[in-house]
C-alpha cells in the first residue's frame, strides 16, 4: 500500500515526491515538518516538506528541487490541498473527485483520489509542472 498524507493513529504519515526526468526509486523522502493548524480549524493536518526529496501524496509523487517546498493541508474531508512554492512561484495541487476549473487535470486511475487538478494561478510554475506529477504505475514503490 501506498503512503499517504492521512491521519492514522492521530499523526499524519510522510508525503513524498519524484520527476519523470529522473529515476526515482532510490530518491529519498523530502524532510517534513507538521505544522500547527489554524485555531478555527484544530482537525486539519498541515505538514511542510522541504526538497529535495520524493513527496507522496494520495494519488500523485513529486520529487521536490532543493528550493521548493510542499505545504499539505489535509482538512479531513473529501480532498486534499498542497501549495508547491519555491524562489516567489507557487502552484495548488488538488487531490480529490470534484475539482474546481484547473489549469491541468491529472486522471488518476483511483476511486479516491480520481483527479489531481494543478492551479497556477499566474503563481510562476508553467504547465509543464504537471509533468512532474506521477500517477498511477508511474509512481515510485517507495511511496
Amino acid at each position: 500500500m501506498r503512503a499517504r498524507a492521512v491521519l492514522f493513529a492521530g499523526a499524519a504519515l510522510a508525503l513524498t515526491s519524484c520527476s519523470a526526468q529522473q529515476p526515482v526509486q532510490g530518491v529519498a523522502l523530502a524532510r517534513s515538518e507538521r505544522l500547527p493548524s489554524d485555531p478555527e480549524y484544530p482537525q486539519q493536518i498541515v505538514t511542510q516538506f522541504s526538497g529535495p526529496g520524493l513527496v507522496c501524496g494520495m494519488g500523485f509523487a513529486l520529487v521536490l528541487a532543493p528550493d521548493e517546498q510542499l505545504v499539505s493541508t489535509d482538512r479531513m474531508m473529501d480532498f486534499m490541498t498542497h501549495e508547491l512554492v519555491a524562489g516567489g512561484r507557487a502552484a495548488v495541487i488538488y487531490e480529490g473527485n470534484a475539482p474546481e476549473p484547473a489549469d491541468v487535470t491529472l486522471e488518476t486511475g483511483l476511486d479516491f483520489p480520481s483527479v489531481i487538478a494543478v492551479h497556477l494561478d499566474a503563481g510562476g510554475y508553467e504547465r509543464s509542472l504537471a509533468q512532474r506529477l506521477l500517477t498511477r504505475d508511474a509512481i515510485p514503490s517507495n511511496c
